[in-house]
């Protein structure tokens, strides 16, 4: 399945039900999938190929939920947790205590906080969201390294203000002429493909606006990193 350079490969399981595991991995690996007399394999293969879709897509900085099916094995209050974890927007963080209380069960931070280590789901159920009392990264089961990365990935996506879209996919960003130079500098930098265009592309009648324009599948991750890097502070 797909692969980052700071998360490394991910592995993906499923049966014809849905996913039941999604680990990281050190290198490419195997999507495996479990057959069945009514063609499980089939329906395995198609759940997986949706999740490197998605997954891929998420790379990017898409900020949409995942949406493949799971068929996951755990308690009655496990699946809660979990059913709990798809609820916490892209780009936000809660804590155990946060999420516990958001259950109804404030007095079960420690069970709750076991339930979501047990997360079989990486990334598709972001546990990585979940974080300490005082918001300090904690425990994770593909090491806080990779935790860090994930929630570094969803706030430069975050960053990024919404693009005009163009029918073909592309997207359009307007700077102001003051910003353009700092910013042409970072995405180079970065490796960000992007043309300058005409104020007129983004409907813009003057020169005091600056446009990009990024082809279809840019991403938005790098986009915002870029901005980041060139304003130095989150837009």
């Amino acid at each position: 399945m797909a692969g980052d350079p700071d998360l490394g490969w991910v592995e993906a399981e499923a049966t014809a039900g849905g996913l039941t595991g999604v680990r990281f991995v050190d290198g490419p690996s195997r999507a495996g999938g479990a057959a069945d007399e009514s063609g499980g394999r089939d329906a395995a293969a198609a759940h997986l190929a949706l999740f490197d879709e998605e997954l891929r897509a998420y790379l990017r900085g898409a900020r949409d939920p995942f949406t493949v099916p799971a068929q996951l094995s755990g308690t009655a209050f496990q699946q809660e947790v979990w059913g709990a974890l798809r609820l916490i927007p892209h780009g936000e963080v809660v804590t155990y205590g946060e999420l516990a209380a958001s259950l109804g069960r404030p007095a079960a931070v420690r069970a709750v906080g076991a339930a979501v280590g047990r997360n079989p789901l990486l990334v598709a159920l972001p546990c990585h969201r979940v974080v300490g009392a005082r918001r300090q990264l904690t425990g994770y089961a593909a090491g806080v390294d990779r935790k860090r990365a994930l929630l570094d990935l969803e706030a430069a996506a975050a960053s990024v203000p919404p693009l005009i879209a163009e029918p073909d996919g592309s997207g359009l960003l307007t700077l102001s002429p003051a910003e353009l130079e700092a910013v042409v500098e970072a995405l180079v930098s970065r490796g960000v493909r992007f043309d300058e265009v005409g104020p007129e592309a983004a409907g813009c009648a003057g020169p005091e606006v600056a446009v990009l324009r990024f082809p279809a599948g840019h991403d938005l991750a790098k986009i915002g990193a870029a901005l980041v890097d060139a304003t130095g502070a989150k837009r």
